[in-house]
């Protein structure tokens, strides 16, 4: 429970709750509220936590920073089906795969988010870090978006500290070569010989991985 509390806290949880107001249901509700009660006092950390995982929000707040996606039903986990969950998560990693590739011409070399630990049980240790990686990602097209001037203004309305967390996060999701890479490759004439070192270091252990895979599915 406390390290729900602890990410609950987190300046990436914070951050994503900005969009509170941002994400509306069709009768005018504001989506958010409906998952997550965050003003409800009878809510516990817990409550919220779960409804954030249930995957319906966290797509919706994708839909806001990409607002032309390829259209999937999302479904209503509210029963604790592990299942259904799954498929949110399994639908908002291909709405950002697709975001960081087609629009931001980056390819997301660090492992995407495991759909399966989320959906099974998120209050364990394991899908918190799924779920900070998944934040992690949701804020790099946030702050890279033809709309970054909206939300990195929102940003800047939080406590100092946790917009300098944010930043901190930014730069891990924008130019850490482990975990992008920029497909046009002029932008990697920029990069200095070091960072340039463990572009293709990563690159390589993503590769022996998926032949790693490969050899694993022929057995």
């Amino acid at each position: 429970m406390e390290i729900i509390e602890n990410s609950w806290e987190g300046a990436l949880a914070q951050w994503v709750q900005l969009f509170e107001k941002m994400v509306d249901r069709e009768d005018g509700v504001p989506l958010y509220s409906q998952y997550m009660e965050v003003n409800s006092v009878s809510q516990s950390t817990r409550d919220r936590y779960l409804r954030l995982t249930n995957g319906i929000f966290l797509n919706e707040v994708m839909r806001v920073i990409d607002p032309n996606p390829k259209v999937e039903r999302l479904y209503d986990s509210g029963r604790d089906d592990h299942m259904l969950r799954v498929q949110n998560f399994s639908i908002l990693n291909r709405h950002l795969r697709a975001f960081y590739q087609e629009d931001l011409q980056q390819l997301i070399l660090m492992s995407l988010p495991n759909v399966a630990i989320l959906g099974q049980d998120p209050l364990t240790e394991a899908a918190v870090e799924e779920l900070r990686r998944l934040l992690l990602l949701l804020l790099g097209c946030a702050v890279q978006c033809e709309r970054k001037e909206t939300f990195i203004q929102q940003i800047q309305s939080l406590d100092i500290e946790t917009q300098a967390a944010i930043a901190s996060c930014i730069q891990q999701v924008t130019q850490d070569p482990r975990v992008v890479l920029p497909l046009q490759w002029e932008e990697l004439v920029e990069v200095e010989g070091a960072d340039l070192q463990l572009v293709f270091s990563s690159m390589a252990k993503q590769i022996q991985s998926l032949l790693a895979q490969r050899d694993t599915h022929l057995e």
